[in-house]
């Protein structure tokens, strides 16, 4: 909504009020013209008079039709018609007074009427000009009256009511002005509260904080784009506070209760991120309800960890550098000692396991390196469908993996989204070779699945990576995404958190999800492109479920 200026403000006053102008005149000219038309045009002296007082009374009964279809069709501004149409009125209504007599017929209140009028809607200007001319016109037609002599009780009327012209004139001019301001000042505070207000919507709806409105049923009313996501993304339809979340119920009754709630986190099952609930009351409301803070602690621990594991990997990379020469002689001269042909078998696995662990090494060192030389994300458009395609097949080609085991639940629709590609294509891949890593039961390979679901409504699209092995235990998953942590003894730990590097610099949050009947599962949230922002309709809107 656009802050109003002065004119605009201005504008709009006068085409309100011309609606009661023109009303008014719908009601004096079928009075006009009964008064010159019926038993009272008996008063009227004979000669050019009746003649005169019947024409201004049909020419003011076609003006007042012409003026109300011109203001209905807006083809004049309001100003220009209030001033044309005022000056019309004074004119036709002096013509009747004239032929009635002058100022002993009363019809001289519908001339300070008019003046009124025009003191309300134009400039001082304009109104002290049709106050002048109105005392004119009554001192000539007093003068014509009384045979040229301006005394007497006509002179006296006639002076008294050009005083009151000009008095009502200045009187309703500043009367106008005073209205005008306050309404500018009242239209540019209500712009300013609907953009604040609009503001506020948009905050609590984009805010990383989940908000719930529950009411006294514990049945819940609105929520945020936030919390919706905090709390697995529920059905439109669930509105059990108990059904949806258990937990956050039961700390919902203990703050009724007893007043106040456990400041401890709450570890929530839907998306296994640590919440600390905050509640309070919301007056003034029709019904009692309750408001409730989801606030995520992740994203503070998150901030904290980065900042730790910044130093850490500038510390790991300068390391790094100094064991990547080192090790790629010790490397080398175990290549070289493999080549003797007076090695014994021992001598060979011993050889083989340097190589081996050389190599591990190495891995970890490449790791730590890529850590510290990320480039900044390059966002382009991409079509998720037909690239997360290419991937799985170049994933199947270089691990010599059975195809059927690689699922790929795609929608038949392309989806774009905003990402770097290669980092991007990184990240699955880690993810992808960690379920084939820890998932793999002996010889057995896993079945992965890899599933993309658009989320209603919203500007995300959710990249699910999926294994049918036995999971992360409930201890380990608050550190999967830490760097060097891992349970396979071949593992560098630096897989998972690297891939969570790769999609943060993208604004691509990665998550661990628990999904019933499946094992592991890691979540990507990729953004789709914003064509335009949603306004919000209401305070909080609820958000709508995964297809």
């Amino acid at each position: 909504m656009a802050v109003a200026n002065a004119p605009a403000v201005e504008e709009d006053l006068i085409r309100r009020a011309l609606h009661y102008l023109n009303a008014f005149r719908l009601l004096v000219a079928p009075t006009l013209a009964i008064i010159v038309f019926g038993p009272l045009s008996e008063a009227l002296p004979d000669g050019y008079k009746t003649f005169l007082a019947q024409a201004s009374a049909l020419t003011y009964a076609g003006a007042a039709l012409v003026f109300l279809f011109m203001h209905l069709k807006r083809r004049v501004r309001a100003s220009e018609m209030a001033s044309f149409s005022l000056a019309t009125d004074l004119l036709l209504v002096g013509l009747i007074l004239h032929c009635f007599g002058g100022l002993e017929s009363g019809l001289a209140v519908l001339l300070l009427f008019s003046i009124a009028i025009a003191g309300l809607l134009l400039p001082l200007r304009t109104t002290l000009l049709f106050a002048a001319l109105v005392t004119i016109g009554l001192i000539i037609d007093t003068l014509l009256a009384s045979g040229g002599r301006f005394a007497g009780t006509p002179g006296i009327q006639a002076a008294l009511y050009g005083i009151a012209s000009f008095v009502i004139a200045l009187g309703s001019a500043l009367l106008g002005n005073w209205g005008r301001k306050y309404q500018l000042l009242a239209e540019r505070r209500g712009s300013d509260l609907a953009n604040l207000e609009r503001v506020n919507e948009l905050i609590i709806h984009r805010m990383r904080s989940g908000v719930l409105v529950v009411d006294e049923n514990d049945r819940i009313r609105q929520m945020n784009e936030a919390a919706h996501y905090l709390l697995g993304n529920p059905p439109v339809r669930q509105r059990s506070l108990r059904t949806v979340s258990p937990s956050i119920h039961a700390r919902l009754l203990e703050w009724r209760k007893e007043g106040q709630t456990s400041a401890e986190g709450l570890l929530l099952q839907s998306t296994q991120v640590a919440v600390v609930p905050r509640m309070m009351d919301m007056p003034g409301l029709d019904r009692p309800a309750t408001l409730i803070f989801l606030e995520d602690t992740s994203v503070v621990s998150r901030r904290a960890r980065d900042l730790a594991q910044e130093s850490l990997a500038r510390l790991s990379a300068s390391i790094a550098h100094e064991i990547r020469n080192p090790l790629g002689a010790l490397s080398h001269a175990a290549q070289l000692l493999g080549e003797s042909e007076d090695l014994g078998d021992m001598d060979r696995r011993l050889v083989r396991m340097i190589l081996d662990h050389s190599a591990r090494m190495n891995d970890i060192v490449e790791s730590v390196l890529k850590l510290s030389r990320r480039e900044r994300a390059r966002i382009e458009l991409v079509n998720l469908t037909r690239w997360l395609r290419a991937v799985a097949k170049d994933f199947i080609e270089y691990h010599e993996f059975p195809e059927e085991h690689l699922q790929l639940e795609l929608p038949s629709a392309s989806i774009m989204v905003l990402i770097d590609p290669g980092q991007l294509r990184q990240a699955v891949w880690n993810l992808m070779d960690n379920s084939l890593t820890h998932a793999r039961r002996g010889e057995q390979l896993p079945i992965l699945t890899v599933r993309v679901s658009p989320i209603r409504g919203h500007r995300e699209v959710a990249l699910d990576i999926v294994d049918d092995g036995p999971g992360i235990a409930l201890e380990e998953r608050s550190q999967v995404f830490e760097p060097f942590f891992t349970t396979h003894n071949q593992g560098s730990g630096l897989g998972l958190y690297l891939a969570r590097q790769l999609c943060d610099a993208n604004q691509a949050p990665l998550e661990y999800v628990q999904i019933s009947g499946t094992g592991a599962c890691f979540r990507i949230l990729l953004r789709r492109p914003e064509t335009r922002l949603p306004a919000p309709s209401s305070l909080l809107e609820t958000a709508p479920e995964l297809p």
